[in-house]
């Protein structure tokens, strides 16, 4: 994936097709950075590791890669920051080539990328994409695959752990962590504001505990429960269990 802009000056927006109009929105001018991608065989350039690295072009020379999303419709880069934009920039691409968007990044918050256009939002975590216009949501999709740093992969567990289970709620995703066993507990929220890590107290069959002083975190294929001082502070259904 290749984005190009042509003019810095001259910023514009173009609908490809009715495929591409979550993403394509009416450009508003000087801080929407914007172009045409029907020529996305000469504009779009993939590379895949174990996450993925869908490869794009970002705005300007000094800006470079960050992190690569992947959903089932679109490609996602976030690129650094230049003199232009201290805080990066959001690239959204559709697979089928049709339409593309390029637009500054307004908010950096953890695993969460922000971006706007006007009234449209775009919101990108290693959990899900959420294109929001107005404050209604007009797209959400759940991230097949992400690029990730030397840390922490895109489902929580480090690179050369192994992983167990990974389970999502309405508002997490839980990973079970470890090396010939499991071992950790790492629960993410899907909004990408908070992150924990804790070794499993114990575990059995498809049960997972951990503590977290006075906060015992249970999950099961079934639900995620969260207890404070033994009362229910969080239950959420699973949703995926993999």
């Amino acid at each position: 994936m290749e984005t190009k802009i042509t003019n810095s000056k001259v910023l514009k927006l173009a609908l490809a097709s009715a495929g591409a109009l979550l993403f394509l929105v009416p450009s508003l001018g000087a801080n929407a950075l914007t172009k045409n991608l029907n020529n996305s065989e000469k504009q779009v350039s993939q590379s895949r590791n174990s996450f993925l690295v869908a490869q794009a072009n970002c705005p300007t020379r000094r800006s470079t890669i960050d992190r690569t999303f992947e959903t089932p419709n679109y490609y996602v880069t976030i690129c650094s920051g230049d003199s232009r934009n201290s805080l990066g920039y959001y690239i959204g691409a559709a697979k089928d080539g049709s339409g593309g968007i390029t637009v500054p990044l307004t908010r950096r918050s953890g695993d969460r990328y922000i971006a706007a256009n006007g009234d449209t939002i775009y919101a990108v975590t290693p959990y899900e994409l959420r294109v929001s216009r107005n404050g209604r949501t007009i797209l959400n999709e759940r991230i097949l695959a992400a690029s990730s740093d030397d840390t922490f992969s895109a489902r929580g567990c480090r690179n050369r752990e192994s992983t167990f289970v990974t389970a999502e709620t309405a508002s997490y995703v839980v990973s079970i962590c470890g090396g010939d066993f499991p071992g950790s507990y790492v629960g993410e929220s899907k909004n990408g504001n908070g992150r924990i890590r804790l070794a499993l107290q114990r575990y059995e069959g498809d049960r997972y505990i951990a503590v977290n002083g006075t906060t015992r975190y249970v999950l099961t294929r079934n639900e995620l429960r969260v207890t404070q001082n033994g009362q229910t502070i969080l239950r959420e259904t699973v949703r995926n269990w993999n």
